[in-house]
């Protein structure tokens, strides 16, 4: 929760700074880029964790890398995770933009060749060095090209439960899903389907400034006292790294659950660019935006504003 999301969002710089972690003797599988990132504070170990997503030409896996609490010496990789494929061929080897929520991380996974399988995937990761997959809350996702496919997701926790929202190829279309209760770690968890946002039947007359939503790499979920909220995260073909933010209602008929409110454009560190890994991190009561380079490198720059 924010004290005001409009406010915070405002409130984010639009340059970014820049901090590194060393890749080490991390052996990786070839090909693909990195595809999403998240941060958090570990109270225990007094440690920042940054989460990356990255697809390659065999599976999509998962990064975790430990910083010192103030960002002020560079992270070191402390595991190397592969997210599992559902057993269909081609393989879901194509990981998306993602969204934590307390420990528990919700990744997309797609078949990024035909583009008709994916799974939504949870893990805890209150065990930085060994994730842990929640099978009982995957959702598995078919349907024609495109269609569903789960390239970007945002979670986040209410009174009443979870709301996961899966945005498939390019964005193009939002599905929303709810899980009531108190944990994800609940065997009996599990989220069901609420309604599907699309952008071909979507009323964007009251949207400011503009009535564009972008082919966003990455979506999050944000919330303060006066409601819900999804931020969008995308390189314009003009080559501009833009921030969306929208307010969420789900109570509303599925064509104008979106509102568009404002758009911020960010000057990113370096060559870190929101088309490959975007995301957001509330960092006691403040709004950042993450972002990262295409390629993981010996020494790998990743984008934090605030």
């Amino acid at each position: 929760m924010l004290a005001d999301v409009v406010a915070a969002f405002e409130q984010v710089f639009s340059s970014s700074e820049a901090v590194s972690f060393a890749l080490g003797k991390t052996t990786l599988p070839r090909g693909g880029h990195l595809q999403g990132i998240q941060v958090r504070f570990d109270a225990i170990k007094n440690r920042h964790l940054v989460y990356l997503t990255h697809d390659s030409e065999t599976v999509a896996y998962l990064l975790v890398v430990e910083f010192v609490d103030d960002f002020t010496r560079p992270g070191r990789v402390v595991a190397y995770q592969e997210f599992p494929s559902d057993g269909g061929s081609p393989a879901l080897r194509h990981a998306g933009g993602m969204q934590l929520v307390g420990d528990v991380l919700a990744v997309g996974l797609e078949d990024n060749q035909q583009k008709t399988r994916s799974e939504v995937q949870f893990w805890d990761v209150s065990n930085a060095e060994k994730p842990a997959q929640l099978k009982h809350l995957t959702i598995p996702r078919t349907g024609t090209a495109k269609d569903k496919t789960s390239g970007a997701v945002g979670i986040l926790r209410r009174e009443a439960g979870y709301v996961l929202a899966v945005a498939n190829w390019d964005s193009r279309a939002i599905d929303f899903y709810l899980a009531p209760g108190a944990s994800l770690s609940e065997p009996a968890c599990r989220f069901k389907q609420l309604a599907r946002w699309q952008v071909d039947s979507a009323r964007t007359a009251d949207w400011r400034p503009d009535a564009t939503f972008g082919t966003y790499q990455a979506i999050n979920l944000v919330a303060d006292e006066q409601g819900l909220f999804l931020l969008g995260l995308n390189t314009t073909s003009a080559g501009q790294d833009i921030v969306d933010l929208f307010s969420v209602r789900l109570d509303q008929p599925p064509d104008e659950m979106l509102q568009k409110l404002a758009q911020k454009e960010l000057k990113l560190a370096r060559e870190n660019r929101f088309r490959f890994a975007g995301g957001i991190w509330v960092d006691r009561g403040r709004l950042a935006v993450l972002s990262s380079p295409r390629n993981l490198a010996p020494q790998t720059w990743i984008g934090i504003a605030r």
